[in-house]
């Protein structure tokens, strides 16, 4: 391979790269601190559970040094079986609660773009109230698109405006007025 092909191989992976990473800050960043703050609670309350079952057992067994029981490791693997699944199931039920925030919080904001982008296919380009329950980048985005593409369509409304209602009967002064309106509706366009 050339010096050529490579360069144009690198060129076409970079251009294909994705630019953007769409990642909000805030509310994942919430759910990460929650997610630590709620393994470091679920952790030490196991440590703790298994020091005061792992005291119970010792101290049980604290004073039987020659008498060959299995009752302390029973004891103790009944502890471990029982720690584990807890923290298995409160781990479960925290990432399913993380998942369903989520969830919603895309859902609000995927929702509020549809609505804007049907709005717009239906030519509709009314401003509307904001709902400030999904302020988020994309949906700013949109409705400062919708703004500009509004206040575009207000300018191409004014410059038809100027024009003639009819050509036939124009002198040549208006007629030269016409052909500047259409040039400049043309830029618009």
């Amino acid at each position: 391979m050339n010096n050529s092909e490579q360069k144009s191989k690198t060129e076409t992976s970079m251009a294909s790269r994705r630019r953007r990473h769409f990642i909000d800050s805030t509310i994942q960043g919430r759910l990460l601190a929650a997610l630590i703050g709620l393994e470091v609670i679920l952790f030490g309350s196991a440590m703790i559970w298994l020091y005061l079952d792992l005291s119970e057992i010792i101290d049980g067994n604290l004073y039987r040094v020659h008498y060959a029981d299995t009752a302390g490791s029973s004891a103790f693997m009944s502890t471990l079986l029982t720690v584990i699944p807890v923290i298995l199931l409160v781990n479960v039920v925290a990432l399913w609660l993380a998942d369903m925030i989520w969830r919603a919080y895309v859902r609000r904001i995927v929702n509020q773009l549809r609505r804007i982008l049907s709005r717009v296919s239906n030519l509709d380009l009314r401003d509307e109230p904001k709902d400030h329950r999904t302020d988020h980048d994309v949906i700013q985005r949109a409705r400062n698109w919708l703004e500009n593409e509004r206040d575009e369509f207000q300018a191409i409304k004014n410059v038809v405006r100027s024009l003639p209602v009819s050509i036939e009967s124009i002198d040549e002064n208006e007629l030269t007025q016409a052909k500047v309106v259409l040039r400049e509706l043309h830029t618009l366009l």
